[in-house]
């Protein structure tokens, strides 16, 4: 059993300073011959700001069947003799995440140390205040196991204790800007106010 003190909060990754980028990665399908473009800068408010245009156009290449997506997340921290640094959640009841979105389709996701280095476990960032910077929590029991953008039929709990990296990514199949404002993401037990927001309300 695990009597280890109650916490409210375990911090888990910012971008309030231009420091703060080299522990992310951005990705878009640009990097498979797509036409789309991603960006991840420090605005002069001190926040991330993950932003750029999103093409649906295929590159000539016949093996892509699908375009259209981009992604921002934390860097996996280098393995040691002791294996892979990991943020060990199961304490906390929800991801927690600082942002301010559009009206684009967003998702949050995890990647933990377990067995298929592909697999993913997502949950769509539903943002309430479009325009305006509010606070999203989802509980941690409802992130979906995926494998290379589909669900998995067999559903395996998170590994909760091995979170490896965390981050956010946008596939709504429809071309255009979007900018999405990032300060902080972190696990908590409970909301900082009574106005934060469960990600799971439709």
């Amino acid at each position: 059993m695990d009597h280890s003190p109650w916490k409210r909060e375990l911090p888990m990754a910012s971008l309030k300073k231009d420091e703060d980028l080299k522990d992310w990665l951005v990705g878009c399908d640009k990097d498979i011959g797509g036409f789309s473009e991603a960006n991840l800068e420090i605005t002069k408010n001190g926040t991330g700001r993950f932003f750029g245009q999103l093409s649906l156009d295929l590159p000539e290449n016949d093996s892509v069947e699908k375009s259209g997506y981009a992604g921002c997340r934390t860097k996996t921290k280098p393995s040691s003799m002791f294996g892979t640094p990991v943020w060990d959640t199961c304490l906390f009841e929800y991801l927690q995440l600082k942002v301010k979105g559009d009206n684009r389709k967003y998702f949050v996701n995890l990647q933990t140390d377990g067995v298929v280095p592909t697999d993913l476990y997502q949950h769509r960032l539903f943002l309430k205040t479009p325009g305006e910077w509010e606070t999203v929590l989802i509980p941690f029991k409802d992130f979906i196991l995926t494998n290379q953008g589909f669900i998995q039929e067999d559903q395996i709990e998170i590994f909760r204790e091995r979170v490896k990296n965390v981050g956010v990514s946008i596939i709504d199949r429809t071309s255009g800007p979007f900018e999405l404002e990032i300060e902080s993401i972190s696990a908590v037990n409970t909301g900082p106010d009574p106005n934060a927001r469960e990600g799971d309300d439709d």
